[in-house]
């Protein structure tokens, strides 16, 4: 219950609730409790869709993978849902880019590999995640990255066909949007996630999205008739992978082909530059290392909460 965890500090706030620092009572160990506030959930018939971050978040659990967060337990009373996830130090990689703006070259790399391993992970399960962007990618206290918030992922049953999972729902964040989904015509896959990668990779090279506008509307036009443009002198090696991400025909985008996520892991911008053995066993030494003075120093996370 609520009462098995001493709470330290709000961590963010949303629609569905709040994220809340705790401290678990027994074992003094430091997570990360999701509260999502029941009455909302039903108003917003968001029911389902926070079963399916549960099962998800379940599942997970019990492959302990590097980069995917982890769910505890789990636990309700009469005014919420709670997720006891694990507790990560260096806040996400949105309050990192407000900060800095742009990341250096290899800090982007090694950040984009470790999610190509999450997303590989996930798509392995029959995972979309559906909402890869900066603010669902947490930093942990050694430096590297955990993707969390699966409460827009959509998890494919054993039923359904292994070679045709795919779904319509119009759902994820503006920016992040791949055509296929904005147009709301036809199916799609797990081939947005790789436009959502190649957008999140643009944004940590250069500091702004490549499709950005001042409005959803603006920005959805954008994504579907604009050039995709870069700066002189770009790193040819991050311009054909980014290219390759940011295919508007999502069978001939990068990682959607016959390939599949191995087209992204042996592609000259990473091949040319690291091992996947030393990245999934986080033996790349990270750029930026978020620093602490304490286990509860919350100064890696917005001001705002």
């Amino acid at each position: 219950t609520i009462n098995d965890y001493q709470l330290i500090k709000v961590l963010g706030k949303g629609a569905t609730g709040k994220v809340i620092l705790v401290r678990e009572q027994t074992s003094h160990r430091l997570f990360a409790l999701k509260a999502i506030t029941k009455s909302w959930s039903i108003t917003k018939r968001e029911v389902e869709h926070i079963r399916m971050e549960r099962d998800i978040l379940a599942s997970l659990s019990a492959i302990h993978h590097p980069f995917l967060i982890r769910l505890n337990s789990a636990f309700q009373d009469r005014q919420n849902l709670y997720l006891v996830l694990d507790y990560h130090a260096g806040a996400d990689l949105a309050t990192l880019l407000q900060r800095y703006i742009r990341f250096p070259a290899e800090q982007c790399r090694l950040y984009a590999a470790e999610i190509v391993m999450g997303l590989q992970e996930l798509h392995r399960h029959c995972i979309l995640y559906r909402d890869l962007k900066p603010e669902n990618v947490l930093l942990a206290a050694d430096g590297h990255i955990v993707l969390t918030d699966f409460g827009l992922s959509k998890m494919f049953t054993d039923s359904d066909n292994k070679y045709d999972h795919r779904t319509t729902t119009f759902c994820g964040t503006p920016e992040y949007l791949a055509p296929e989904i904005i147009l709301q015509d036809e199916e799609y896959s797990y081939a947005a996630d790789f436009w959502s990668l190649g957008t999140m990779l643009y944004e940590m090279m250069i500091g702004i999205t490549p499709f950005a506008a001042d409005t959803p509307e603006e920005m959805y036009d954008r994504v579907l008739y604009d050039d995709l443009l870069f700066p002189n002198k770009f790193d040819p090696e991050a311009m054909d992978l980014i290219a390759g991400l940011l295919e508007r025909d999502p069978l001939n985008r990068l990682g959607a082909g016959f390939g599949g996520v191995f087209e992204l892991r042996t592609h000259a911008y990473f091949a040319n530059h690291l091992n996947w053995k030393d990245v999934h066993a986080k033996q790349i030494q990270p750029c930026y290392i978020p620093l602490r003075t304490s286990e509860t120093d919350l100064s890696n996370f917005d001001p705002d909460f």
